[in-house]
């Protein structure tokens, strides 16, 4: 199948799911920048306390999200989740603009993040699975998405927070509905465009990737799909039917068992399927080589770490920026958010550097994940001792550039060191520990507080221990096919 996908070459259909399953990686990061572009406006607005609790109800919503699509998925069609998480999100969002309340606003915020929760790791899988080994790397440059997610989050929600938005520290009942829109036109507006991305997937034909499917046993169907991706790109393939005949003879003939070829499809067989890759057996399977349980292990701490280091910063960017800014009124929050935006752009290059290092020689994953975590560590050190507007936006640019590169390489270099049978186990693992390390952020910082750089020195540390831990991994996956 490998030698198949490499033969048919990056055509016009897989540069088409490319950017489809991109919308995936865009959403994830647009939503969760979202909920920061809003954050200081809501304060104002109904008088909160602790508004990192915003923050806190969206990652409820990743955590269930993350754990349920990849099962549901199973129920209702790839294809359908594949698309219905778009809708959610698009709609929770329009009718969280209307808002009367902190408890209301807070809710569509955990449904947002139930609708996006496993959006992006299904986008990943799906696009791994259609392309040739030879584009393997246009994965860590798909995360060019997730950066313009978040600079597209900051571009609309600028004018619309700085012209429409109450001044800064206002007195208590001065902040009401009527003179503080700007965050309820923020939120129409992405909902809005979220569903527009929702229409452009579902008139988008999209099918089964070939490598479920013969993972399923559905030798014939994967073979099928094969030819309709050549026939889409004008072009014809070698691949037969009889191929993978020939090879089930030989397995026969070696005396190994076959795979039941038609798997059951009643609800609790799908069930079934879906909590397999949670059995103590195949959890077991992570550990089952030394080499492998060392990767396995360090690969967890990572996304754990990265998963708190990350909102610890980046949820209350806005904040940070208005705590180190000076003045007040319309002005101030004009270049607060005029910096938000500016920072939110320098990461978008990050992606396309990132695909061309991590196939380097002398660089590969390990060398890029450790250079991008130690440089966001130090340059987060550096933002809490910026004392001047240029230093501020500096560093801070700086820091959106490294953390950008961080996730991506995190989120392509994991699906290639798990082998294709524990590959649904190990990435639904380490998804869980990254939404629940990034829950307990938030809450980290409700109570330590986000007046202060303590979070960020917390967030700098994590980043610069996680570098460390990148250059000791057992494994580099450069020039080796995804299995």
């Amino acid at each position: 199948m490998n030698q198949a996908l490499i033969d048919l070459g990056m055509g016009p259909f897989q540069w088409k799911v490319f950017a489809v399953t991109g919308f995936g990686w865009f959403v994830d990061n647009f939503w969760l920048q979202a909920i920061t572009i809003i954050s200081p406006a809501v304060r104002n607005e109904f008088d909160v306390k602790r508004i990192a609790f915003l923050t806190v109800a969206k990652y409820a919503g990743l955590v269930i999200g993350s754990t349920l699509w990849p099962m549901t998925a199973d129920f209702i069609g790839r294809r359908l989740a594949f698309n219905i998480t778009l809708l959610i999100s698009g709609l929770a969002g329009i009718a969280g603009a209307g808002s009367p309340n902190f408890v209301a606003i807070a809710t569509f915020c955990a449904l947002i993040g139930l609708g996006t929760g496993g959006n992006q790791p299904v986008d990943s899988a799906i696009f791994l699975e259609f392309i040739p080994a030879t584009h393997q790397y246009l994965l860590t440059m798909q995360s060019g998405f997730w950066s313009v997610g978040q600079a597209v989050a900051a571009l609309i929600g600028w004018p619309l927070i700085a012209n429409f938005s109450c001044p800064n520290n206002p007195a208590p009942g001065e902040c009401t509905y009527h003179n503080n829109l700007g965050w309820r036109y923020t939120y129409w507006t992405f909902g809005g465009l979220t569903v527009v991305m929702f229409l452009a997937r579902f008139f988008f034909r999209i099918y089964e990737t070939p490598k479920y499917l013969l993972g399923k046993g559905l030798d014939k169907e994967a073979v099928e799909v094969v030819q309709k991706i050549a026939a889409r790109n004008k072009t014809t393939t070698w691949l037969t039917l009889e191929h993978f005949q020939r090879i089930d003879a030989e397995l026969r003939e070696a005396g190994e068992d076959e795979t039941d070829a038609s798997p059951n499809s009643n609800s609790q067989a799908i069930v079934k399927r879906s909590l397999d890759k949670f059995k103590p057996e195949k959890i077991l399977s992570l550990f089952s080589t030394p080499r492998l349980a060392l990767s396995t292990c360090m690969m967890l701490f990572l996304w754990c770490s990265i998963g708190m280091a990350y909102p610890l910063y980046n949820s209350f960017i806005p904040i940070y920026l208005e705590n180190k800014g000076v003045g007040g009124g319309a002005s101030s929050i004009n270049i607060t958010y005029r910096n938000y935006a500016i920072q939110a752009v320098c990461g978008i290059p990050a992606s396309v550097l990132g695909g061309f290092t991590v196939e380097l020689k002398r660089v590969g994953r390990k060398g890029t994940g450790t250079l991008a975590c130690i440089g966001t560590g130090i340059f987060l050190f550096l933002f809490t001792r910026a004392n001047s507007s240029a230093g501020v936006l500096g560093f801070s640019c700086a820091i959106a550039f490294f953390q950008n590169l961080v996730y991506g390489l995190l989120y392509s270099y994991t699906p290639e060191l798990f082998p294709a049978p524990i590959r649904g186990t190990g990435n639904g693992l380490v998804a869980m520990f990254n939404r629940l390390s990034g829950l307990m952020a938030p809450i980290i910082a409700a109570y330590v507080g986000i007046n202060t750089d303590t979070p960020v020195w917390i967030s700098a540390a994590l980043f610069m221990v996680a570098g460390l831990v990148f250059l000791a991994l057992p494994y580099e996956t450069r020039g080796r096919a995804a299995v």
